[in-house]
C-alpha cells in the first residue's frame, strides 16, 4: 500500500526556457545502447548505495545535437566533458561529425573543463571557444596497448598449458606461451594503432588549425616548450594554441551567461540538458513500413539475458520478432563486439541467414569493434558498413585450458580413478591424452576453415585469397574496405538509408527491437521508479550500511562455448 501511494505522487512539469543553450554532459560510459536495468536491482543499488556505472546512449547524444541544429529555440551548445571516461575513437568520431553538422547552423559551441584528457580534448577541439582552467592542462600523450605475459610464472607453478589455434596472428593465447609479444603480433598492433592515432591527430589539428607536429611535438621539443612557461600546463595550452582562453569556473560561467543569457534563478546560464531536451522530441511514425534495428554489443556468449554481453538466445528472440512482423522490410544489425563463443556466433549468423532467405535484407553497421566473433555474425550480411576507425577482422579460432598434474604432484596430491575410454580422461588434475589433444586441434582447424568459407562466400572473396587477410589479423575499417571485408564506409544512419534504398522504401520508421520484459518485470517496473526508491531510502536510510558488508565481485564468464572454441580479440576491447 505504501508503494501504491508513493507511485501516485507527481511533480508539476517545469516549462523549458524558450531560448537556451543545449548542455552536452558526457558523464558516463558512451555505449551503443544502454543496458536494460532490472528494476529490483536498480532499487537495491539505490538503497544500498552501490555505485553502478552510468551509461550514455551514443545515438541519443547525436540525435539531440542534430535536432538542436534546426531548433530555433536552441542558441548554441555547451560541451561538459570533465567527467567523460575513456571512449573509443569511433564513438568520438561519430559525435564529432554531429558537432560538425551543428556548426553549419552558425550557433556557437563552447567547451569548458578543469582538465582535458586525450579523449575529452578530441571532442573539445570541435568547439568554437575552448576554455580551460588556469590550474588545468591538456593531457595528450598518444595511444598504447600492453598485456601481461605469464609464461615464466606458469613454468614456476608447474602448470601445463594446452593451446589450440590456427594462424600466426591470433595473439590472444600468447601471454600463456611467451614472455613477450611476438613480432607478428606487434607488427599487426603497430599497423592499426598508428592508423587510429593518425586519424586522431589529423582531426584535432584540423579543428584547431594547427599542424600535426605543432599539436604534439617530439618529447625533446615538448620539454623545451614547457620550460618557456615554467612547466605550467595551462599556460602551455594557451600559448601554443591548444585552447583559446584560460578561465576560472566563475569566469567561464560568466562567459556562458553573456553568450546565452541568465537563467530565471540568476545562478547560471540559460540551458537545457540534452537528455531532458530529447524527451520533448517526438518521432511520429511516418509509415507502416519498418526497418528493424538490433544492437549487438559486448562479448558473444551462449544462453540468455546477461548484461553487457551478446547472449545468443536473447538475440535469437529479437530476430524471431522480425520473422513474426510482416511490416519489417529490412534488418540493420549494429555490431560492437570483440567476439566470444564460436558456437554462439554461428547461431546468430544462421538466424540472420534465415531472415535473408525470407527475402528480408540484412545490413550490418559496425561500431567501434566488430572483430573475431563480431565479424563472424556479420560475415554473410547483404551489406557491411564500417567507420574508418572501426577495429575488425581478427578472423581466427582458438581453444585453451590448463592442467595441474605437475603442480599437484609437488604438493603430494594425486588423482586416480577409472574411465571407460581414454577420451573421457580430460581433467585439470591429470595430463591431457595425446589423442584427445589431436582431436581438439582438428576441431579448431575445422572451425577455422568454416569461418574462412563463410567469409569467402559472404564477401565474394576467393578462398585462396583469404589467408592473406585472415589468420587473426586485425584491420581498421579503412583497411577492411580495401581488402573486401566491408562494403562501404559509413555510420549507422548510412546503413539505415541503404536498407531503405534496396527495398525502395520512400517512407519508413526505424524500430529498435529489444527483448520484451516478462510480466513480473513489467509489474515491478511500474512501481519501482526513481521517486519511490528515493522515498524508501529516506524511510530506511541505514540500509546503505549493508554496503560495508560485501562488495559485488563476480564477473561475467565470457567463455562458455560447448566445444571450447572461441573467436575473440583481446586487444580490440581497449579501442
Amino acid at each position: 500500500m505504501v508503494i501504491i501511494a508513493l507511485s501516485s505522487v507527481s511533480q508539476e512539469p517545469v516549462e523549458p526556457p524558450s531560448a537556451a543553450a543545449l548542455r552536452i554532459v558526457l558523464d558516463g560510459q558512451i555505449v551503443e545502447q544502454r543496458q536494460r536495468v532490472n528494476p529490483m536491482a536498480e532499487l537495491s543499488n539505490e538503497l544500498l548505495g552501490n555505485n553502478t556505472e552510468k551509461e550514455i546512449d551514443l545515438h541519443n547524444v547525436v540525435k539531440a545535437i542534430d535536432e538542436a541544429r534546426i531548433d530555433s529555440n536552441i542558441t548554441g551548445l555547451v560541451l561538459e566533458l570533465g567527467a567523460m571516461p575513456n571512449t573509443s575513437q569511433t564513438k568520438l568520431a561519430i559525435i564529432g561529425k554531429a558537432l560538425e553538422r551543428f556548426k553549419d547552423s552558425d550557433k556557437p559551441i563552447i567547451a569548458y573543463a578543469d582538465y582535458y584528457d586525450q579523449h575529452q580534448y578530441y571532442l573539445a577541439s570541435f568547439a568554437d571557444q575552448l576554455l580551460l582552467n588556469p590550474k588545468g592542462a591538456v593531457l595528450m600523450r598518444g595511444m598504447n596497448s600492453r598485456r601481461l605475459f605469464f609464461k615464466d610464472a606458469i613454468d614456476k607453478l608447474d602448470i601445463t598449458t594446452h593451446v589450440f589455434r590456427v594462424g600466426t596472428h591470433k595473439s590472444f593465447v600468447e601471454p600463456y606461451l611467451r614472455n613477450d609479444m611476438s613480432d607478428e603480433a606487434k607488427q599487426d598492433l603497430a599497423r592499426w594503432m598508428d592508423q587510429l592515432w593518425s586519424a586522431y591527430l589529423n582531426t584535432v589539428a584540423n579543428n584547431r588549425q594547427l599542424s600535426v607536429n605543432h599539436l604534439l611535438p617530439e618529447p625533446s621539443a615538448l620539454l623545451a616548450r614547457l620550460k618557456t612557461v615554467d612547466g605550467n600546463g595551462a599556460r602551455y595550452a594557451e600559448k601554443f594554441g591548444l585552447v583559446d582562453q584560460l578561465t576560472t569556473r566563475a569566469q567561464a560561467k560568466q562567459i556562458l551567461v553573456d553568450t546565452f543569457g541568465e537563467n530565471d534563478e540568476g545562478d547560471s546560464y540559460q540551458a537545457r540538458h540534452y537528455a531532458e531536451y530529447l524527451q520533448n522530441v517526438v518521432d511520429e511514425p511516418s509509415s507502416e513500413n519498418k526497418i528493424a534495428l538490433i544492437v549487438a554489443q559486448g562479448a558473444i556468449v551462449g544462453g540468455r539475458g546477461q548484461e553487457k554481453v551478446i547472449a545468443a538466445d536473447t538475440v535469437l528472440t529479437q530476430l524471431n520478432q522480425v520473422l513474426d512482423d510482416e511490416q519489417i522490410k529490412a534488418v540493420v544489425m549494429r555490431v560492437d563486439s570483440p567476439g566470444g563463443s564460436a558456437f554462439a556466433s554461428e547461431l546468430i549468423r544462421e538466424k540472420l541467414q534465415q531472415i535473408q532467405e525470407q527475402g528480408i535484407p540484412v545490413v550490418v553497421s559496425m561500431g567501434s569493434v566488430a572483430a573475431s566473433g563480431g565479424y563472424w555474425i556479420s560475415s554473410t550480411a547483404d551489406q557491411i558498413f564500417a567507420s574508418p576507425t572501426t577495429i575488425t577482422g581478427s578472423i581466427g579460432i582458438f581453444g585453451m585450458f590448463a592442467t595441474l598434474e605437475n603442480a599437484l604432484a609437488k604438493l603430494g596430491i594425486s588423482s586416480d580413478g577409472y574411465a571407460t575410454s581414454p577420451l573421457a580422461e580430460i581433467s585439470p588434475f591429470q595430463p591431457l591424452p595425446k589423442e584427445l589433444a589431436e582431436i581438439i586441434q582438428l576441431n579448431v582447424e575445422h572451425g577455422y576453415h568454416d569461418f574462412l568459407s563463410l567469409v569467402s562466400s559472404g564477401r565474394d572473396i576467393p578462398l585462396s585469397d583469404m589467408e592473406k587477410i585472415a589468420e587473426g589479423r586485425i584491420w581498421t575499417g579503412q583497411d577492411a574496405l580495401n581488402n573486401g571485408l566491408v562494403d562501404q564506409l559509413g555510420d549507422l544512419n548510412d546503413a539505415i538509408d541503404y536498407a531503405a534504398s534496396i527495398n525502395e522504401l520512400d517512407s519508413y520508421q526505424v524500430e529498435t527491437l529489444t527483448p520484451p520484459l516478462n510480466p513480473r518485470e513489467r509489474l515491478i517496473a511500474q512501481f519501482f521508479d526513481s521517486q519511490i526508491s528515493a522515498a524508501l531510502a529516506n524511510v530506511v536510510p541505514n540500509w546503505q550500511l549493508f554496503n560495508q558488508v560485501a562488495e559485488q565481485a563476480p564477473a561475467i564468464d565470457k567463455f562458455s562455448d560447448p566445444l571450447g572454441q572461441y573467436s575473440f580479440c583481446a586487444v580490440c576491447e581497449q579501442f
